[in-house]
């Protein structure tokens, strides 16, 4: 393996370090040691090439028990992806059509009006007789659909708000799009099941899964990042945003906010929508849920 100080500016390795670059080199193979060796591998690497930590302890726990070995990862690479979003040399590729946004998407033109500027900001807990401002304001948001509803979210258990989500595809016809993280994904799947509801027979529905960036190291081995933006359209026109998750411990226990936002603003959420939901891959939901029960059996 190459030197990293070959490939570091000089000075690089003195401390304060100069703010890094878009790319470094000397991380992509101190990531190539954590991911080969472990823990202990990459901090030897930095003790002999004389570089600072850049890495969390929780970001290198994470990594090291994340990263996807190099023929798990080949036989993933194998599977219809539109993931071009790789850090790496070799990025994934497809010639796969991007996914139609079949149920509909309102139709507004670039630079279209979207309503006056106004933004909304909530708190939780909240102050006064309102101390769950961000998940009252939520279901508010959900409750005032009348055509459309785009989802972006890390993780979602939250069944009072699912069912919100639900009544407005039932009773009002609003066609609801949803995107979650994969990592979290089992979970939305479990709570579904607890609610008794079946997301196949949900026709104004779609559920589809999205990471963050990909990262190959050269032996094949990739790390998965995760998705962290949450964000909810409705009907084109305001948009919902903030550190909020949908989920029984940040209605209740978490500090979190949003902001509601409608005007101009809301034209980058709905191209951010889109371009995410072009990258997302759909789930199996049969399938999702045998390969769920076989790793638990194996577990056994």
């Amino acid at each position: 393996m190459a030197n990293a100080s070959q490939y570091l500016e000089e000075g690089a390795g003195q401390w304060p370090p100069r703010p890094p670059g878009p790319y470094s080199e000397a991380q992509r193979l101190a990531l190539e040691e954590l991911v080969a060796g472990g823990p202990e591998a990459l901090r030897a690497f930095l003790r002999r090439e004389r570089l600072p930590p850049f890495l969390s302890e929780p970001e290198v726990q994470a990594i090291a028990r994340g990263a996807v070995p190099p023929a798990a990862a080949e036989e993933a690479a194998a599977e219809a992806s539109l993931d071009a979003s790789s850090l790496t040399y070799f990025p994934e590729r497809s010639d796969a059509e991007p996914p139609a946004l079949e149920l509909g998407w309102p139709g507004f033109g670039s630079g279209a009006f979207r309503g006056l500027t106004r933004v909304e900001a909530h708190f939780q807990p909240g102050a006064g007789d309102s101390p769950y401002g961000c998940k009252e304001a939520v279901r508010r948001q959900i409750r005032s659909a009348r055509q459309m509803i785009a989802l972006v979210m890390d993780s979602f258990t939250d069944t009072d708000i699912f069912t919100d989500l639900l009544e407005a595809c039932s009773q009002r016809q609003v066609k609801a799009y949803i995107l979650l993280d994969q990592s979290s994904f089992s979970h939305f799947l479990k709570m579904c099941k607890d609610l008794g509801v079946d997301l196949e027979q949900e026709k104004l529905m779609r559920v589809r899964n999205i990471t963050g960036n990909t990262y190959y190291t050269r032996s094949g081995a990739k790390i998965v990042g995760k998705v962290h933006e949450k964000f909810m359209l409705i009907d084109g026109i305001r948009v919902t945003t903030g550190s909020y998750s949908f989920t029984w411990m940040d209605g209740k226990l978490n500090s979190s906010n949003i902001l509601i936002l409608s005007g101009p603003a809301v034209a980058h959420f709905d191209q951010e929508f889109r371009t995410l939901y072009a990258h997302s891959k759909p789930v199996n939901l049969k399938e999702f849920s045998s390969s769920k029960k076989n790793k638990v059996f194996d577990e056994l």
